[in-house]
């Protein structure tokens, strides 16, 4: 059973991150959910720190739709 908890905690790092690199509020929940589905499909209990590493794919992910929103 996957601690609902442990996902919330996910979704909002991933969230925070999203919107640090310039994501807005709408796109940052949209990364913070294609970010923890992924992990879940992955498989959280393999990361040393699951939150962490949904930061920092909440990161990757906004830094890569941001900016190729901006080269549009």
């Amino acid at each position: 059973m996957i601690d609902v908890e442990l996902l919330e905690s996910m979704r909002t790092a991933a969230g925070q991150a999203a919107l640090s690199i310039g994501a807005d509020a709408r796109l940052a929940e949209r990364i913070a959910q294609d970010v923890v589905a992924c992990l879940i499909v992955g498989g959280i209990a393999e990361l040393a720190d699951p939150v962490a590493h949904a930061a920092a794919c909440g990161a990757g992910e906004a830094a890569a739709r941001v900016h190729r929103g901006r080269a549009a």
